[in-house]
């Protein structure tokens, strides 16, 4: 987000964030991407989100199949939004 005109792009920022569910990481999260970041070697922050998808039994949605494509195994339910079109 570029922040031009500040207070109209804050509020679409409140907007969004009162839509969103927020996931805090928990010992689940914590213990799932140890486990991803010793079997795949992938970058911390890609470990946690896909941890916190496959604990929450939810779909990750991302363009980045060459770290998520490799944890089907692990549970992950990844969708490649290019790939719907």
């Amino acid at each position: 987000m570029v922040w031009g005109r500040v207070e109209e792009e804050v509020d679409v920022f409140h907007k969004f964030i009162s839509g969103s569910t927020v996931f805090l990481i928990d010992q689940k999260i914590i213990d799932k991407t140890i486990e991803i970041r010793r079997v795949l070697k992938i970058k911390i922050p890609d470990a946690i989100i896909a941890a916190t998808a496959i604990v929450n039994n939810l779909v990750l949605i991302s363009y980045n199949d060459k770290d998520f494509l490799k944890m089907s195994g692990m549970g992950l339910n990844y969708l490649n939004p290019k790939n719907l079109l």
